[in-house]
């Protein structure tokens, strides 16, 4: 079944497009408001959450808020989440390839999407 793109998911995308930050949907939704004032909170978080389903963007988790980030490159990659300053960095770090292989040979398993989320503290911060 396929989902039909609307306004407001092209708002979504186009916000998470520019905004490489990685921003919670609160975020998303003061950004959208700032160009379409009239968009409602309800209409971001449910087409927030099509657009995960539909496997556009990424919904990451954020260990140190009861909130979750969205990030529009479903490529595979990783993060860092900097218990710093809150950043969320993205890690293009293939290695772990072989991890997944062996854990799906050995579990007889195949894993469509793995991500991780690191916790640590960002380039920025070390300084």
């Amino acid at each position: 079944m396929t989902s039909r793109n609307t306004k407001q998911k092209e708002i979504i995308l186009d916000i998470l497009q520019a905004n490489k930050i990685h921003p919670t949907i609160q975020e998303i939704y003061e950004l959208a408001k700032e160009k379409y004032p009239s968009i409602g909170q309800a209409t971001i978080y449910r087409n927030v959450n099509k657009l995960v389903e539909e496997g556009k963007i990424i919904k990451l988790p954020n260990s140190t808020k009861d909130s979750y980030h969205y990030d529009i490159d479903i490529s595979r990659h990783d993060h860092l989440l900097c218990k710093n300053c809150g950043k969320i960095i993205d890690i293009f770090d293939n290695d772990y390839n072989d991890i997944f292989e062996s854990i799906e040979k050995k579990n007889k398993i195949t894993i469509d999407r793995a991500t991780i989320l690191l916790e640590g503290i960002c380039s920025n911060c070390n300084k």
